[in-house]
């Protein structure tokens, strides 16, 4: 197996980085890699996928973060022997699992000209909003019905994935979403409506009726330098797959579990 692994700045990876380096560092310049290995926390590897996707194999984390959600916790040395037996096709013996989602496309549609213009892609959740007391007001429409210029004013709106419904989404007060089931989340930030939704992935449309500035768009918690004005429709979709690979998967499971299980306790 290729593996391509992505060096890090963070100072908590300077172990991994030295590993790297001295061992194996064939996996610095591999260009046609099966398996990309990413050091840090979660903010590492969802940018790690927005960097490599493209090569469509799957995402190894190895956490040194505070949650490590999306990462594996495991020793130094325990992650040499993983790489070795890897590198020498013997996986079968390391039974790694992995996992696929789906990421969220967005576009925007200018109201001007009506061009469409690629906004980009996220992992976890799409944000449209500017800062917490920001106002702004939306009409949204989904192709599947289940929104029909439905109107609504706050400081935003956060559309979630099923995996990354665990994070911001959550936070928010909206559910956790099983695995593989092919749901959005769809939560109101400081509204003055009710919105907290699942729904199908479709086509959704954001229209942005606000002429108050500051209007953005956030991927994985990442403001997108692209403006937003009055009239320009954003436009939700399904997305590219991503494949993330766990040494132990129930860990993963586990972390899940114990999140959704909140909801449960006084």
């Amino acid at each position: 197996m290729k593996i391509k692994y992505r060096i890090s700045n963070d100072k908590r990876c300077k172990e991994i980085n030295d590993l790297i380096q001295k061992e194996f560092p064939q996996m610095l310049k591999e260009k046609n890699p099966d398996l990309i290995l990413v050091s840090g926390g979660d903010g590492a590897i969802l940018h790690a996928i927005q960097e490599y996707n493209h090569f469509k194999v799957p995402f190894f984390g190895y956490g040194t973060g505070t949650l490590n959600f999306l990462m594996n916790e495991l020793d130094l040395n325990k992650l040499k022997k993983l790489l070795e037996k890897l590198e020498k096709n013997e996986s079968d013996s390391i039974n790694l699992k992995t996992l696929e989602t789906t990421k969220i496309s967005v576009k925007v549609q200018k109201a001007k000209n009506t061009k469409i213009m690629k906004v980009g892609q996220a992992v976890n959740e799409v944000v449209l909003g500017s800062k917490l007391m920001g106002y702004h007001s939306f009409l949204i429409n989904s192709q599947d019905g289940s929104f029909n210029n439905f109107e609504i004013k706050g400081s935003g709106i956060c559309i979630s994935t099923d995996l990354g419904s665990t994070g911001y989404n959550f936070n928010l007060g909206g559910a956790v979403l099983p695995l593989g089931s092919n749901m959005w989340s769809l939560i109101g930030i400081v509204c003055n409506r009710y919105l907290e939704d699942i729904l199908p992935t479709n086509k959704i449309t954001v229209e942005n009726t606000s002429k108050r500035p500051g209007l953005s768009v956030y991927l994985d918690g990442v403001k997108q330098v692209f403006p937003i004005s009055y009239g320009d429709k954003i436009i939700i979709q399904k997305g590219d797959t991503v494949k993330l690979a766990f040494y132990n998967q129930k860990k993963f499971f586990e972390k899940r579990l114990d999140i959704s299980s909140r909801y449960r306790k006084g």
